[in-house]
């Protein structure tokens, strides 16, 4: 069953405004709009497959546009390790939405995004030409076991990317490329542990892409402008927002 007309445009409103953060600094679309369409009243699965589809459009676009600073054998490594942690996420994604309340789900997804925040917070590190092969399988499966979670696998790349001595622009191509590359290995999980039951979340994200698009080249026209210490900021604000009101509202809701 499709969603009413005012699902939907809460959808486009949620995915256009992550699509302007995404673009802006390469990650961050889910982290605003995975907690923000479950404090909406959409199931785990329903709001993952939401972003899934919009973000990997999105990745797709933006690797495409900067795919002149990207080095295919970077992204060998890290592409193959999430797509082996992708269906483990998956699979733990399924368990929750089994197991635990919409409030739960609420909490838990809050919490998650504040020790995701703190993480980048404390893993500032001097910038360094290359991390080793410890510390990529790290940063990598993790992002990988997010990704398959709620489609919220850009954080860990990005302390991976803040840790290294590349520019900006190679850092949003290669957050860009990374993120497109797990996109059909978690539709195929997704697709497998949840069948049609995602159908309608995933309809609706292609309804709304056109403003997600536009939101998108707001955002790449913004990451060129504005500064990059700023935009940071300001997100991982609004994300930490968003994370004490999920892990609150089941408080208020009593």
């Amino acid at each position: 069953m499709l969603y009413s007309p005012a699902e939907i445009a809460l959808i486009g409103l949620i995915m256009t405004f992550g699509g302007v953060i995404q673009g802006a600094v390469g990650f961050a679309s889910g982290m605003l709009g995975v907690p923000l369409l479950i404090l909406s009243g959409f199931s785990l699965p329903e709001a993952a497959t939401i972003n899934l589809v919009s973000s990997g459009v999105q990745n797709i676009i933006g690797a495409w546009k900067l795919r002149s600073h990207l080095e295919p054998r970077e992204l060998v490594f890290p592409v193959v390790l999430r797509w082996l942690a992708i269906p483990v996420g998956t699979y733990v994604a399924w368990l929750t939405d089994q197991h635990l309340s919409s409030a739960q789900s609420k909490q838990l997804i809050g919490m998650v995004l504040l020790v995701v925040v703190l993480l980048l917070w404390v893993c500032r590190v001097t910038p360094r030409e290359h991390l080793n092969a410890f510390w990529q399988t790290l940063v990598f499966s993790t992002s990988g076991f997010m990704l398959g979670f709620a489609t919220m696998g850009g954080s860990p790349m990005a302390i991976y990317v803040n840790s290294l001595t590349w520019p900006v622009a190679k850092s949003r191509a290669f957050l860009f490329a990374c993120s497109a590359a797990g996109l059909p290995i978690a539709v195929v999980f997704f697709s497998w542990q949840y069948g049609s039951r995602i159908i309608p979340a995933a309809v609706a994200a292609l309804i709304v892409m056109p403003g997600i698009l536009a939101g998108l080249w707001l955002g790449l026209h913004l990451g060129h402008r504005l500064p990059k210490p700023l935009f940071r900021k300001i997100t991982f604000a609004l994300i930490v927002a968003i994370a004490a009101i999920a892990i609150m509202a089941p408080f208020f809701s009593e």
